[in-house]
């Protein structure tokens, strides 16, 4: 071992090589947490996407609710533009 520090040069070549292999170590680490993060962000929004997709089903059939004869006669009731017996408003309305 001390002959291998016998030059200065090889001395420092050799500190160079070690402080540039744990840099490089140091770097790996960092990009493998980073990979981490953002594998756990991409979970997060492939989750978002599919609860976005989900929202959008449910707003779609409500709009499709909201068309229907039911709806009205069922809102017009609520509103009081009706009663609940009031088969003549509901024959004449076509519900």
């Amino acid at each position: 071992m001390s002959k291998l520090f016998y030059k200065k040069s090889t001395a420092i070549a050799v500190i160079t090589a070690l402080l540039i292999l744990v840099l490089l170590v140091c770097m790996l680490l960092v990009t493998l947490m980073q990979m981490s993060s953002l594998n756990q962000r991409a979970e997060r929004l492939e989750e978002l996407i599919a609860e976005a997709r989900e929202q959008e089903t449910i707003t779609q059939e409500l709009a499709e609710y909201l068309k229907t004869d039911d709806y009205v006669r069922k809102w017009a009731e609520e509103h009081g533009r009706i009663k609940g017996d009031d088969i003549t408003w509901l024959e004449k309305n076509g519900l």
